[in-house]
């Protein structure tokens, strides 16, 4: 009778077993075609800038990153350079922000870095930025890292 009650657990234990071992097999699938790229239900967002803050930005299909940075430091700066990172591919713009000096609240003209793999518009990206820049009044060198979330835009 004791050998009823383990061949009953047994084949309880292998029907859900077998069930939820689907279950992750789907799960991954889904996640591998990027259904669950976080990208694809956030829409553009910017988080982690301290001081310098990424004001304005877009991602082309022909792999160009285009940004706009504000100064939010409280003294005027000097803009350095501009790495991001998309998909593994870091790219870095040294000093071709025009203007490299921004006062107070000033933003700075278009900041294009290229030269990343060419993507599908409509298609979600995440970009790890970092900016580095010299306050001005103190002539110390300051970094700051956020990333770029959203949607490939033509």
């Amino acid at each position: 009778m004791s050998f009823r009650k383990g061949q009953a657990a047994l084949d309880f234990l292998m029907t859900y077993g077998w069930a939820i071992a689907l279950v992750v097999i789907i799960a991954a699938v889904l996640f591998a075609l990027g259904i669950f790229d976080v990208s694809n239900f956030v829409g553009s967002k910017a988080a982690g800038f301290s001081g310098v803050a990424v004001s304005g930005w877009k991602f082309s299909p022909t792999g160009t990153l285009t940004m706009k940075v504000s100064n939010q430091v409280g003294q005027p700066i000097s803009v350095n350079s501009v790495n991001a990172t998309i998909s593994g591919v870091s790219e870095v713009n040294s000093v071709a922000v025009t203007p490299a000096t921004l006062g107070t609240g000033a933003m700075s003209d278009q900041i294009s870095i290229s030269g990343f793999a060419n993507s599908t518009a409509g298609t979600g990206y995440t970009a790890k930025v970092t900016i580095a820049y010299i306050d001005m009044n103190s002539n110390f060198n300051y970094t700051t890292t956020g990333t770029l979330t959203g949607k490939v835009t033509a």
